[in-house]
């Protein structure tokens, strides 16, 4: 992979922090503060299941080593800004969603690193060449998410009348960003995705669909609205990608790793549009 993606995928990382950060409003945080049961619930429930998740496809389907990678990789991901754009294309709680997005990636430079250290040691214990720099990765993660996130708030008090055409423009900067880069990395790794394009996408498929069963019934379990209910059915499988570019190509230097998240970009994509297209529908009058 050409050096210029050493500095594009850290570049992408931290322009879509940034756009998190931005996202966020100071009534935002209160309300985290008065819904505390939901923002922990959520929370927790993507640390805990969603890793889970990734075991149960492991053991079920048994992918190749560099597919586990990716699904680790990809499970230990904090929420991504696109689960903010599915949220509201289908009219659920967006403050809710920036909220768990918002937060999950400023929690994420430590609890990432400890979820992929513990992912491979149990997965891939028999691949010697794969080792996760813990402190490295903690220190990179710190540059890359908690600090363009706290700058994003800094930079929305800045200007208030400005905010909501910022917001937008830095969330549309950020995705077409994101789509870019996953295309080059889709076009560099195209024998790799190729190859294992079968196996890619049933793991794809299988994680998208079992990852929202999980947040729709967490939120259904913990009484949770049925607004609130979507909202967690699209935040739990939408992850942040650049996140999983910038540890396998930049850390790890393992671009093949990389090839599970462009294929999950593309079905999940078209999973979540399918989902907000019926579900508008069906509350559509008449």
């Amino acid at each position: 992979m050409e050096p210029f993606v050493d500095v594009a995928i850290p570049a992408v990382t931290f322009l879509m922090m940034v756009a998190v950060g931005h996202g966020m409003t100071a009534s935002d945080l209160r309300r985290s503060a008065t819904d505390l049961r939901a923002v922990t619930t959520a929370t927790l429930g993507q640390l805990l299941l969603l890793p889970l998740i990734a075991t149960v496809i492991v053991l079920v389907f048994d992918p190749a080593p560099a597919t586990i990678a990716g699904l680790i990789l990809v499970a230990a991901c904090p929420g991504g800004t696109i689960s903010n754009f599915y949220t509201c294309l289908a009219g659920a709680n967006s403050a809710l969603s920036v909220t768990l997005t918002a937060l999950s990636c400023l929690l994420s430079f430590v609890t990432l690193p400890v979820l992929v250290a513990a992912g491979f040691f149990f997965w891939l214990d028999n691949q010697p060449e794969v080792e996760v720099p813990v402190m490295v990765l903690v220190v990179q993660l710190l540059f890359l998410v908690a600090l363009p996130t706290c700058f994003g708030m800094i930079l929305r008090r800045w200007r208030p009348a400005a905010t909501e055409k910022r917001d937008l423009v830095l969330r549309r900067v950020s995705l077409i960003a994101l789509i870019s880069l996953v295309i080059y990395v889709v076009h560099d790794q195209r024998i790799a995705i190729t190859t294992a394009f079968g196996e890619l996408s049933l793991v794809a498929v299988a994680f998208t669909v079992l990852a929202m069963a999980a947040g729709f019934s967490l939120a259904w379990i913990t009484g949770r609205s049925f607004v609130d209910r979507l909202t967690y059915l699209i935040e739990f499988p939408c992850r942040n990608l650049a996140l999983a570019l910038v540890v396998a190509v930049t850390i790890l230097n393992r671009p093949d790793f990389v090839a599970f998240a462009a294929v999950l970009l593309l079905f999940q994509a078209v999973i979540m549009l399918a989902m907000v297209v019926l579900f508008r529908r069906e509350r559509s009058p008449g």
